[in-house]
């Protein structure tokens, strides 16, 4: 933590022993702990500031430092010429961290996980005082015999998951929600990782191993979850939205895009029109004007108007990769759902508007 009430926080703890130094830190929501290879003459541990050393690491003149620890008194760097002192902190003031051998651990495949952050973690809430909302859940979801990963988010106005199928049992009793903090280093882990991640469950915390790619000790990431209850989300999908279009993803994209241009920037309003063989998205302003434009569709259900934020819509768009998404529409006040052409393991909702 570089400002912090508790000045142990801005604070490394590094510990050597047997050919390796440990480095931990930690804001107390998320905590890291990794390994690096080092030539120990004298195990021991030492709490010292994480920025000056980082910088002085950056800035040394030569590939390897030398460094010397003193007791509750921080360490000696020394590389080339340069020789530094950066003071530390007694090694007693820094927090325990939760243990990691007390638990069972279940695989999922890196690139999944990143996947999954990307697929849902923009629809995660900034209103504080929807706690529960500020992070992603993740619960265990059963598909005859093969255990079913699904992460989701929702703010209120619109809803994302992402299923995937995982090996072996998933011992999660009870969905979680990560914090968007601790999802913000878990993809950043997941990205370097080697292989897959392993997923650990505490009363209070998640605990996530991975391999970075160059084959170095294990990174081990610990992430309190947020306490609290995630509102029960299928409730809000619609089973039976009747019209069901077909529209290219570009095409849909450059007219949202235009659309939002005249839209007012607060609300980002655009109305679907919807008639056979035909989408019109269009927008207004008092201050700006008007556009409007018509997309060729398969459509032939009877004619209907909704209102719709187009930056949700946008947000959406942008992690769907596919040529064409699906479109299920309702009435006036039904969300739209939003699906992959070929992920059934994707679906999105959007909340409508008054216009």
């Amino acid at each position: 933590e570089k400002k912090s009430t508790m000045p142990v926080l801005s604070n490394l703890l590094l510990e050597a022993d047997e050919g390796k130094i440990r480095l931990s830190a930690t804001d107390l929501e998320v905590s890291l702990q990794v390994y690096c290879p080092a030539q120990v003459s004298k195990p021991g541990q030492v709490l010292v500031n994480a920025r000056g050393l980082f910088d002085i690491v950056r800035e040394a003149p030569t590939e390897e430092i030398h460094i010397v620890g003193e007791k509750d008194q921080g360490v000696k760097i020394t590389s080339g010429r340069s020789h530094f002192k950066v003071l530390g902190m007694p090694t007693s003031e820094f927090p325990s961290l939760p243990v990691t051998d007390e638990r069972e651990f279940f695989t999922v495949p890196a690139s999944e996980i990143v996947e999954m952050i990307d697929k849902t973690a923009y629809a995660v809430s900034n209103d504080e005082s929807r706690y529960a909302l500020n992070g992603v859940y993740l619960e265990k979801r059963e598909k005859e015999e093969k255990g079913i990963l699904r992460m989701v988010a929702t703010d209120g106005h619109r809803l994302s998951f992402l299923d995937r199928e995982t090996a072996g049992n998933i011992p999660l009793a009870e969905g979680v929600i990560i914090p968007r903090k601790g999802l913000t280093l878990l993809k950043k882990v997941a990205e370097e990782a080697e292989g897959g991640l392993q997923l650990g469950f505490g009363p209070k915390e998640l605990l996530v191993r991975g391999t970075p790619s160059e084959g170095e000790d294990v990174i081990s990431v610990f992430i309190r979850l947020i306490e609290g209850k995630f509102p029960k989300y299928e409730q809000v999908i619609p089973k039976k939205n009747n019209r069901i279009v077909s529209v290219p993803h570009d095409v849909l994209s450059g007219a949202l895009r235009r659309a939002a241009i005249i839209a007012e920037d607060r609300s980002r309003a655009v109305q679907f029109a919807l008639s056979p063989g035909h989408l019109e998205i269009s927008s207004s302003n008092p201050e700006l004007g008007e556009v409007k434009e018509d997309i060729d569709t398969e459509y032939k259900g009877d004619s209907f108007q909704v209102g719709f934020n187009a930056r949700y819509f946008l947000e959406i768009l942008s992690v769907v990769k596919d040529e064409k998404v699906i479109l299920e529409l309702g009435d006036e006040l039904s969300p739209c759902v939003i699906r992959s052409e070929f992920d059934r393991g994707f679906l999105a909702l959007v909340m409508p508007m008054r216009l």
